[in-house]
């Protein structure tokens, strides 16, 4: 059987090309001189594709499309538009428009073109719709039929308005679902309307119902909204949902007869607009039958929507995630900092949040002798006393830009470059500590009891390194923390400041990246700490430097230099120099002990590191 074509087109050379192309038994062909005989040639002719040059006016080719689609039994007819010279939003107006394909006819490939136009084809047209409404075919039915295309054109332009004050309530998904759903109620004139969508934190369920509505029929539709949505997004549990009903509008009421049953359900998936992204579900219900137009109004409202609740659980999701931020950090971190990092902080990032390796200057410091003083006043006082000094500490340290790790009794763990990062991590840390131990001269004691002869003082070490960082603990409580062999290095640190007398002890990783002129930096020994291989040297940090003599300093750097090389016998005696320029120095007086205790027990293996194998 012959293909049947019916062409719109006004122009007798292209419509001879068409004639000359398409001469053949497979085609018969016919042309429509303008789009009002177009139609009336669709009820006599039937055809199996309709052609219409994109170029047509009065009326124009998409007006035409459109027209035509809004007849029933026209729905499905293939339809093509072509030109010979296309402008560039053409293919994408003409898809829009409701046409099937769009084809530029090039005079090399007509014949082709031509071909594959006549290849599309659709279900053959229901005889009796077309008897029917041509039954009715005259100037007034095209003219209703034009008045009902434009109405529906202006009516999804007032939607899509509409859609767009949701951006007002971008900030609580809740809102902008119950303005959501009272909208595709009242386009789609239906007394139950819900929208299943994942959240920041799991599946919601929302609906807004007619007042008259039995709970029965609300669970049966909710039920069906659960097994739909699950169909969509099949990761997730529907069925312990408990969908929550929003407030409602009187209007609703005039869509509900109780009675007729409700009976007719649909639902479109809640997506991006390129697809890529499926979150949702949207479902209305009603009794009797949901009309043609609201359903085509129910899709569009649902396809329209997509990308602003997309941006909207962006949204959501950063202020739960900013929210967590603020929750973690408040107290220890300043708010200047945590401003940053929100702000540092796109919409898809969470990396504060889970693990990754950054370097960072970790300090620790500890109240020297705790026990003995913790033994010698009551629980209340001890505890009023930790809050006073704890507060300077945090403080101090806050305002160098540190960030509160944790307490651990009475020692205090911090870090600079998490979550937020400088330039200069380690001198702020080396700042911090410093202002830290000139605290102590003021701070307050109360009624704090010390041993007899002591002096209240703390220790601090610090280094920098490479550590882990996220939020690290259970499922019902989690800290921002940092883990690694970094931060037991520092640990090892503060705890030999009393082994060697020293307020702040640094390793050389900070001393290199603070700088040697940056504070008042003294070498005082090479280490290997327990769990370490290499040694590490490690800096003293005065309070100025004048703290010790010139000639002390000489005396200490050429002992340490022969220490090293294991000439124990004349670093001695620089030792002693030393210690001759500043009594009671502990490290000139531990070096000196080791020298002796070397010089009759020589170590194997020296390398000129001593080995600390205790924490």
């Amino acid at each position: 059987m012959a293909k049947k074509i019916l062409i719109l087109e006004t122009s007798v050379t292209i419509q001879k090309l068409f004639t000359t192309t398409l001469d053949s038994d497979d085609y018969t062909l016919q042309f429509s001189a303008d789009g009002k005989s177009a139609v009336y040639d669709l009820f006599e002719f039937q055809p199996d594709l309709l052609l219409i040059n994109s170029s047509i006016e009065n009326p124009k080719s998409f007006e035409i499309v459109r027209l035509v689609r809004s007849i029933k039994c026209f729905k499905e007819l293939a339809i093509a538009l072509y030109s010979a010279s296309p402008s560039p939003l053409d293919e994408s107006f003409a898809l829009e428009c409701g046409a099937t394909t769009f084809v530029r006819l090039e005079q090399k490939t007509l014949v082709l073109n031509v071909d594959e136009l006549a290849q599309l084809s659709a279900p053959r047209i229901d005889k009796s719709d077309l008897l029917q409404l041509k039954k009715n075919l005259d100037d007034g039915f095209l003219f209703l039929r034009s008045s009902q295309v434009s109405f529906e054109s202006a009516y999804k332009n007032a939607i899509l308005t509409k859609l767009g004050t949701l951006t007002n309530q971008i900030e609580s998904i809740e809102e902008m679902v119950k303005s959501f759903l009272l909208l595709i109620a009242e386009i789609s004139e239906v007394p139950i309307a819900g929208l299943y969508i994942v959240e920041n934190d799991g599946p919601h369920g929302y609906y807004v119902v007619s007042e008259n509505i039995g709970e029965k029929e609300i669970a049966d539709f909710l039920s069906v909204c659960a097994t739909d949505f699950e169909k969509i997004l099949p990761d997730y549990n529907a069925s312990k949902i408990n969908a929550k009903q929003l407030e409602s509008s009187p209007a609703m009421n005039r869509f509900f007869n109780k009675d007729v049953q409700l009976s007719s359900y649909e639902t479109e998936p809640l997506h991006t607009s390129d697809e890529s992204e499926y979150f949702g579900s949207v479902h209305i219900v009603s009794d009797g039958n949901i009309s043609g137009i609201a359903q085509d109004f129910f899709t569009f409202c649902v396809k329209s929507v997509g990308d602003i609740f997309s941006k909207a659980l962006i949204v959501e999701k950063k202020i739960f995630f900013e929210k967590r931020i603020r929750r973690a950090f408040s107290r220890f971190v300043p708010a200047q900092v945590i401003d940053s990092l929100v702000e540092q902080t796109d919409e898809n990032d969470e990396s504060v949040g889970v693990g990754e390796t950054r370097t960072v200057a970790i300090l620790f410091s500890d109240i020297r002798s705790f026990t003995n003083i913790s033994e010698r006043n009551k629980p209340d006082v001890l505890v009023a006393f930790l809050n006073r000094y704890f507060t300077v500490m945090v403080d101090i340290i806050r305002k160098h830009g540190g960030t509160i790790d944790k307490f651990i009794g009475d020692a205090i763990m911090a870090e600079f470059g998490t979550p937020v990062s400088y330039e200069d991590n380690c001198k702020r840390a080396v700042a911090a500590a410093c202002e830290m131990r000139d605290a102590l001269e003021t701070l307050e004691l109360g009624d704090l009891v010390l041993p007899d002869g002591m002096k209240f003082d703390t220790g601090i070490g610090i280094h920098y390194g490479d550590v882990i960082v996220g939020s690290i603990g259970s499922k019902d409580k989690t800290d921002y923390s940092v883990i690694g062999d970094s931060v037991n290095l520092a640990s090892r640190l503060e705890g030999l400041t009393k082994t060697y007398g020293a307020h702040i002890l640094v390793s050389d990783s900070v001393f290199e990246d603070a700088g040697e002129d940056s504070f008042a930096f003294r070498h005082i020994d090479d280490v290997r700490v327990k769990g370490k291989k290499n040694a590490v040297p490690i800096y003293a940090v005065d309070k100025s430097a004048d703290e010790f003599t010139p000639e002390y300093k000489d005396y200490y750097v050429k002992g340490m230099d022969l220490y090293k090389k294991g000439i124990w016998n004349l670093a001695r005696d620089y030792f002693q120099k030393a210690l001759s320029e500043s009594e009671g120095d502990k490290a000139a007086a531990l070096l000196l002990s080791r020298c002796e205790e070397f010089i009759k027990n020589p170590p194997e293996n020296w390398d000129g590191a001593i080995a600390f194998n205790t924490k």
